[in-house]
C-alpha cells in the first residue's frame, strides 16, 4: 500500500538521508555550521530523512529547521512516517515473540563476552526492536568502548546472524554504534521506496554495507535505472560530498565510492 505522502506524480531526482553517522554524530547534535548549510542545500531540492530511530531521539539531535527544510521524515526504519510540519502520516505496529524477548535476554544475561552493562536494552519502537547489549542509557564513553570492542569482535553481526537464522520471519541489522535493529521481513528502510515515487535516487548512509540498517535500502534502490548510494564515514564526509558534487559539480569524497552521479546535478 502507498500513501504517497507529497508527491503523488512522477518528480525528478530525490535524497534520501540516514541521520546517525551521516549527518550527525552517533546519538548526538547536528553540528550547528552543518545544520546552517544542510538546510540552505535542502532549500531547491526534494529531501527525505530515513532513520533508525524514533522521532523523540531525532528531536534530541536536529533542530525544528532540519525537519522543516526536508519533505519529510522516515523513522524507524520506515515503520512511520510524518510530513515537514510533523503530522503523523502513518505508522506500522509490531507484537515482537515472547520467544524473541526471551532469546536476547538469555545473551544479555549469560551469553554476551561484553559485561557493562548501563539499562535499557530492549526498546520497543513501531514496527520493530531495537537491542543493544552494553544498553541505549550508556554514557557516550561507554558507547564508544564498546563500538571498539565490537568492531574487533563483531558480536552484533554474530547476533543479527543468529536471530535471523533462529527467526526465519524476522530480520535483524547493526545501527549506530551499539545495537542492532530487529523487524519483520520487508519492514526495513526499504519500504520508504513503497511511497516515494521518483525518476533518479541518491541515498547518503554510514551502514550500506550487508549486515547494516542501510544496507536494505541501498540493495533496493540497486533496481532502480537511475541511483546513487554514498557510503559516508560522518557527517564531515557527507557535508563534503554535498559540497563538491552536488554543489561544485566535482567529487573531493574519496569514500563515497566514485563520481557516477555527478550527471545528476
Amino acid at each position: 500500500m502507498s500513501w504517497n505522502l507529497d508527491n503523488p506524480m512522477p518528480g525528478d531526482l530525490v535524497f534520501l538521508f540516514d541521520v546517525d553517522g551521516t549527518i550527525t554524530p552517533a546519538r548526538k547534535e547536528i553540528d550547528s555550521e552543518f545544520a546552517e548549510f544542510f538546510v540552505e542545500w535542502c532549500s531547491d531540492k526534494e529531501v527525505y530523512l530515513v532513520s533508525g530511530s524514533d522521532l523523540e531521539k531525532l528531536k534530541e539531535q536536529l533542530p525544528e529547521s532540519v525537519f522543516k527544510a526536508v519533505k519529510g521524515t522516515f523513522t524507524c526504519c520506515g515503520n512511520v512516517y510524518y510530513n515537514k510540519w510533523g503530522d503523523l502520516v502513518y505508522r506500522n505496529e509490531y507484537e515482537p515473540p515472547r520467544e524473541l524477548i526471551l532469546h536476547l535476554n538469555k545473551k544479555l544475561n549469560t551469553e554476551s563476552n561484553y559485561k557493562k552493562r548501563f539499562g535499557n536494552h530492549i526498546e520497543k519502537r513501531p514496527g520493530m526492536l531495537n537491542f543493544s547489549i552494553v544498553g541505549r542509557s550508556a554514557t557516550d564513553q561507554a558507547r564508544l568502548e564498546y563500538y571498539k570492542w565490537d568492531t574487533e569482535n563483531k558480536e552484533r553481526i554474530g547476533l543479527a546472524n543468529e536471530i535471523e537464522k533462529n527467526f526465519p520471519n524476522l530480520k535483524a541489522a547493526v545501527g549506530g554504534q551499539i545495537s542492532i535493529d530487529i523487524y519483520p521481513k520487508g519492514k526495513d528502510k526499504s519500504q520508504v521506496l513503497e511511497h516515494l515515487n521518483y525518476k533518479k535516487y541518491v541515498f547518503f548512509g554510514d551502514r550500506l554495507q550487508p549486515g547494516g540498517n542501510d544496507y536494505p535500502l541501498a540493495k533496493a534502490l540497486s533496481r532502480k535505472d537511475k541511483f546513487v548510494t554514498h557510503n559516508v564515514e560522518g557527517f564531515e564526509d557527507t557535508w563534503k560530498t554535498l559540497k563538491s558534487l552536488y554543489t561544485e559539480n566535482m567529487c573531493e569524497n574519496e569514500n563515497c565510492g566514485g563520481c557516477g552521479c555527478v550527471e545528476y546535478n
